[in-house]
């Protein structure tokens, strides 16, 4: 298109600085008067083009508008459980960057220029290209963990979603799988791009680009070891676009290794349809040793049972349950003693509970609004430095409060000691998280351990005793809090909370313990943690200590 418009300027420039150059005073005779019909012949032509181009840009303008618009009215009309669609969260982040950044160049004329780059000035947020790779690999992080099906995805469907969600066009599918190669996932990418060429044969306005996509998939192919597919993609883009830029070297290098290395991938002619190529790619976990998946699957313990539980799936045996228990308690506390506890034990050993309907709607209100300008990106500690610093396998917002901060706030902490009856006085400052698209926090221990720099130095005590979680929100989708290990799924319930020991009784930590917090499928995940750190040189009263 640029070339197009740059072909009609330089005509205009033509006609109107270098023709009358060449013929002057032509006033001065008719035959010099007639000559001049052939140049507005070929004005005429120059303007018809540039109309058709113009009419092209502002038809482009005018769709993308209406996806703008859709998004819009979508999120009107569906308040706030738009937001708990990840398909939604994405698509408004793809939206307000990428896209936006397209639209800026489409509006190419400095006045409509003037009204693009005033929005600066009105103080308006919008996402940049971290904020569109992170709401990218959360959709991805999502897939995997709960085996969506990409077409599926695609079309905006997500089972246990409340809300609706709009579809995504090629150039949408297009950024999935270009953040998958990213990642090196390049089975998703496969997948993600297979469904970029689908939609893009179903779109008037173009999205994306065909010989990109191709080229893409090429490269995944051929990262798959299957050089003989990538030679014929390659081939493809040549033949679609003879002028790509790198085509024609990226043919020689996969020929050449197709040459010197041979290929075991099947015959050519199984691939004249996409299809059959691509689902065997869908079916298959051959591949998977090539994404950062798989490496934590060797590298974190019990992955696999994580991604299991956050599935709902059932790890331990109906024997292990069936020793569990629901009861009223006071957990040996006169404080309690007009109003027991509701207690939903969840293990033994180690010992994990819920405790029911111990904190207010009203509090949770006035929780998650004092917390909400204060949330920033929440932090794990450096085991080697002990600095705090971000992660990707932690992804939240958090503030944190003292007890001193509000009464309520103090009184949240006066019910955890009460109903466990260990001391609060050394505990950690109280800790309210949100999660994102995706939300999630990989397992992990939140005891220290040894080997590993000191984090609770700062406040005099020894490692943390235990954990307590109130869950402010329920979540339609994923976000439990499991424990891999040992089988245990606690979903968050709203106005209920979770509490575990984390060291044993002689104060080592407890492997068993491992933990970690599932992305949010559909949903806004609130919780408000309480980490109880033992007084150094004593032991704290604890109940069903192990």
């Amino acid at each position: 298109m640029k070339y197009q418009i740059t072909l009609v300027v330089n005509f205009l420039f033509f006609f109107t600085y270098i023709c009358p150059l060449a013929e002057t005073e032509v006033y001065t005779a008719i035959a010099d008067l007639e000559q001049l019909l052939y140049t507005d012949w070929e004005v005429i032509k120059v303007l018809d083009s540039y109309l058709s181009i113009e009419e092209e840009r502002l038809r482009n303008l005018r769709w993308l508008k209406g996806q703008y618009e859709k998004l819009y009215t979508m999120a009107m009309q569906d308040g706030e459980s738009f937001f708990t669609n990840p398909v939604n969260a994405f698509l408004l982040v793809k939206r307000l960057s990428e896209d936006w950044e397209t639209a800026g160049r489409l509006i190419e004329a400095e006045a409509s220029k003037a009204l693009v780059h005033n929005i600066s000035f009105l103080g308006l947020s919008f996402p940049d290209q971290e904020d569109l790779k992170g709401a990218g690999t959360a959709l991805l992080r999502l897939q995997d963990t709960y085996l969506l099906d990409t077409s599926h995805l695609a079309i905006g469907e997500i089972a246990g979603a409340k809300s609706r969600a709009l579809e995504l066009t090629a150039g949408d599918c297009f950024q999935l799988g270009y953040q998958a190669v990213a990642l090196e996932d390049y089975k998703r990418a496969i997948q993600w791009m297979h469904e970029a060429l689908i939609k893009f044969e179903q779109e008037d306005i173009k999205t994306a680009s065909k010989p990109t996509i191709l080229e893409f998939l090429a490269h995944c192919v051929f990262k798959l070891n299957n050089v003989k597919h990538a030679v014929k993609l390659t081939r493809q883009i040549i033949e679609i676009a003879p002028h790509h830029p790198r085509a024609f070297e990226n043919l020689m290098h996969y020929e050449s290794v197709l040459n010197t290395k041979g290929d075991t991938a099947p015959s050519e002619y199984e691939y004249d349809e996409y299809s059959s190529y691509y689902s065997s790619y869908e079916q298959s976990d051959e591949h998977d040793s090539h994404s950062l998946r798989a490496l934590k699957r060797v590298l974190i313990p019990a992955f696999d049972n994580y991604e299991k539980l956050c599935r709902g799936e059932r790890i331990r045996s109906h024997q292990e349950e069936s020793k569990l228990k629901c009861q009223y308690t006071t957990n040996d506390n006169s404080y309690l003693l007009l109003q027991p506890v509701k207690q939903e034990i969840l293990s033994l050993d180690p010992f994990i509970c819920m405790y029911h309907d111990i904190i207010s709607d009203k509090d949770i209100e006035l929780f998650k609004r004092v917390a909400l300008p204060r949330l920033s990106r929440a932090t794990v500690t450096n085991p080697k430095t002990g600095a705090l610093e971000t992660a990707t396998y932690r992804v939240s917002k958090s503030a944190w409060f003292k007890d001193k901060f509000h009464p309520r706030i103090a009184h949240a902490s006066q019910m955890v000691k009460e109903i466990t009856g260990l001391e609060t006085n050394t505990a950690e400052e109280l800790h309210i998280i949100n999660y994102g698209i995706g939300g999630h926090y990989e397992p992990h221990f939140d005891f220290k351990r040894e080997g590993e720099v000191d984090g609770f130095a700062r406040f005099g005590t020894g490692n943390r005793i235990a954990t307590w979680i109130y869950y402010f929100t329920d979540v339609d989708a994923g976000g439990a809090t499991v424990f891999p290990k040992i089988g245990v799924s606690v979903k968050p319930k709203k106005g209920s909370a979770a509490f575990w020991y984390n060291l044993r009784m002689n104060g080592d930590g407890d492997l068993e313990t491992i933990h970690a917090g599932c992305p949010v499928l559909s949903g806004s995940k609130w919780e408000f943690s309480n980490l109880l750190l033992d007084k150094i040189g004593s032991r704290s009263r604890r109940q069903s200590w192990k």
